[in-house]
């Protein structure tokens, strides 16, 4: 059984609303069969990013050399910076070197997920699951907050409109 789940979602400030953070943040429980990938006491990472990152991971797969948190990780600590000038996903999230990673990848049939806490195999349909689960919580907590204040930097302005249109077709194409 495939446990995905964000918790305690917040802002960078906390947990008050603020219009001015573009970034969801909070914890994190990921846990397959009893092996634990992502533990909540682990810390506070991007939601948003990592959020995108798991949608793209329903389609490709994620490792070090061939990853889809381009220069970032699958759970990152930060996406501060959004632009529209990815290599491989047209979304690049900028961040710092911390965070967690786990490598996901494809077999017929099948997500094989794995990490230095252990390796497992899923069936793509539960991690298609898991992964929309996840995604729809922390889409339901911008969906509920104040607007955003408009980006005065138009190539962030950009970005964020990208990654937010990239969301969208993938969270489709997932049946979200």
């Amino acid at each position: 059984m495939i446990k995905l789940e964000p918790r305690e979602l917040q802002w960078v400030k906390g947990f008050g609303d603020d219009p001015t953070d573009q970034c969801a943040h909070g914890r994190v429980l990921f846990e397959v069969d009893g092996t634990t990938f992502v533990r909540p006491e682990d810390g506070i990472w991007t939601l948003s990013a990592a959020g995108l990152y798991l949608l793209r991971s329903l389609r490709e797969g994620h490792s070090s050399s061939n990853p889809v948190a381009e220069g970032n990780l699958l759970f990152p600590c930060c996406g501060f910076f959004v632009v529209n000038i990815g290599t491989r996903f047209p979304v690049f999230c900028f961040g710092c070197p911390n965070g967690v990673d786990v490598e996901i990848g494809h077999s017929e049939g099948a997500v094989n997920i794995s990490s230095a806490a252990g390796a497992v195999s899923v069936p793509s349909e539960a991690w298609r699951r898991a992964v929309t689960s996840f995604t729809a919580i922390v889409y339901d907590f911008y969906r509920v907050s104040t607007p955003k204040e408009p980006i005065s930097d138009q190539q962030e302005r950009e970005g964020w409109a990208a990654f937010w249109q990239e969301w969208a077709t993938r969270s489709e194409e997932a049946g979200n």
